[in-house]
């Protein structure tokens, strides 16, 4: 298929994304990971039907690399907040720290186990296993989306999950930054063999942009402007990155941070943010289900079971040791950390992304792993989420819609 057309039809589904998760409406639709789009990406993929072939993936790389990275923007503007709520800092250190845990057992056990069923190099071990420790430490941020979409669902175990599931984004991204400065260069690159020296620039150049579009925008207080200034800066941090061989997200999820903490009016701009999560999200899902390659075999269904089940061998026994503090006076079920299993736009960025720069063996196993984590967290993490909200008393059924014309003949309050 020609790429034209597939621009088209991914500016045709970020419509419909919008369309379907604008806050206004009474009812968003869609799974909160996107994941049924990740399935329509598996179908018209090269596994599918086909209609969507591995040159044509590689042609669209720039505008992949490029949506990936403003999803990182949009985490990093997020970070240390649940909504216009600040994240306790308890709870935002429990949330790194169970997003390190399942890194780190994620990186071991795809360190020991996955040369075993495919051969690979030193450095393509060290690569498989800190992209699926990427692609496993991410919360997806079920609690908060559906918090959105139900107007009943408040309470202290909802802000808990949603305080956690907020607090570990970073972790994949700093990971994915690591990965991207051990990884190899072109030979004439500026940067080859200097990992530390790649790994902080990557850091700054974010870090730079931010405090730049953060004053711009102290400047420029109209929308339109703000716009421009936040997509012009993105676009050539992403572009830098890109050139230097750096992990463009891990750079515009600095950026987001930088320009949360020194923008004066933070909240506002991660509320513009914010509106675009849907529509960006739901075309880089599908590109990730479009790209998913199993001809790895063995590999891959290994990768894929290692790493939703490491989420869960880290998530539920620490939630259940901690359940008494999660929530006071509330005590949730054992199982709590169940409904912490969801994934969402970082692991999507986190596979889609190496899979493009690490088109070999790596890349597709990275992918694949991100494929489970998403497909399983939407099974287990999203019953489990409302199970537990509605044990606490806090998932409320929806008031019906008013009847056509009921508020006309209520007449002015």
């Amino acid at each position: 298929m020609n790429p034209y057309a597939i621009l088209v039809g991914l500016l045709v589904l970020a419509w419909a994304g919008d369309a379907l998760a604008r806050p206004k409406s009474r009812r968003a639709l869609g799974l909160s990971s996107g994941a049924e789009f990740l399935f329509a990406g598996i179908l018209i993929g090269p596994l599918g039907v086909a209609a969507v072939t591995r040159p044509t993936l590689d042609a669209l790389a720039p505008l992949t690399l490029a949506a990936a990275s403003w999803l990182a923007l949009l985490v990093g503007s997020q970070l240390g907040y649940a909504g216009a709520r600040r994240v306790p800092a308890a709870r935002l250190l429990l949330g790194l720290g169970l997003g390190a845990a399942v890194f780190a057992l994620c990186g071991a056990l795809g360190w020991w186990l996955v040369p075993l069923a495919l051969p690979l190099d030193g450095d393509e071990r060290l690569f498989v296993a800190l992209g699926l420790g990427c692609v496993g430490s991410e919360t997806a941020r079920a609690a908060l989306v559906w918090g959105a979409e139900r107007p009943g669902v408040r309470g202290p175990l909802h802000d808990a999950l949603a305080d956690l599931a907020e607090a570990d984004d970073v972790v994949p991204l700093l990971g994915l930054a690591l990965l991207f400065a051990l990884a190899p260069q072109p030979e004439d690159a500026a940067l080859r063999g200097a990992p530390l020296a790649a790994l902080g620039i990557t850091l700054a150049l974010g870090l730079v942009m931010g405090a730049l579009a953060a004053m711009l925008t102290r400047i420029e207080a109209r929308t339109t402007e703000r716009w421009g200034i936040l997509l012009g800066a993105a676009l050539l941090a992403t572009g830098l990155a890109a050139q230097l061989g750096l992990a463009a997200p891990a750079a515009l999820c600095v950026m987001g941070a930088a320009l949360n903490l020194l923008a004066p009016d933070g909240a506002r701009l991660r509320a513009m943010l914010a509106t675009t999560t849907r529509p960006v999200l739901l075309p880089v899902v599908a590109l990730a289900g479009a790209h998913l390659d199993v001809r790895d075999g063995l590999a891959l269904w290994l990768v894929m079971a290692l790493v939703p089940l490491a989420r869960l061998a880290v998530k539920v026994p620490a939630l259940a040791v901690l359940r008494e503090r999660l929530a006071p006076p509330l005590r949730p079920a054992w199982w709590i950390g169940l409904a912490l299993m969801g994934c969402g736009p970082v692991t999507a960025c986190v596979g889609l992304v190496v899979a493009t720069r690490l088109p070999g063996p790596v890349g597709r196993l990275v992918l694949g792993a991100a494929v489970a984590s998403i497909a399983v967290g939407e099974l287990l993490g999203a019953g489990a989420l409302r199970r537990q909200l509605e044990r606490a008393g806090e998932w409320q059924p929806r008031a019906p819609d008013p009847a056509p014309g009921a508020t006309a003949a209520k007449g002015p309050p």
